[in-house]
């Protein structure tokens, strides 16, 4: 037996939630903050790893890797002000 096609009167329970596109915004706004923070860790992992290896220079590197955790508490501690 086939299905009734939907008519234009059909009872609100009857229809999907709405998106909530404010979670949807923010989510996408923490997606894309995670992956422009996670670019800059690496490329300062990397330039520590290069300091380290190809420099010869231990200090430089170590400052470098001290670095992203301090970067990290800024951004994090600067984030909670704004808000």
């Amino acid at each position: 037996m086939a299905k009734k096609p939907a008519t234009a009167s059909a009872n609100a329970a009857d229809l999907p939630p709405a998106m909530d596109y404010a979670m949807h915004e923010g989510t996408y706004r923490g997606f894309i903050s995670f992956v422009k923070w996670g670019i800059v860790s690496s490329a300062l992992i990397v330039l520590s790893l290069y300091a380290f290896i190809e420099g010869h220079n231990a200090i430089i590197g170590t400052l470098l890797l001290l670095a992203i955790p301090a970067l990290i508490l800024g951004v994090v501690v600067l984030g909670s002000r704004r808000t």
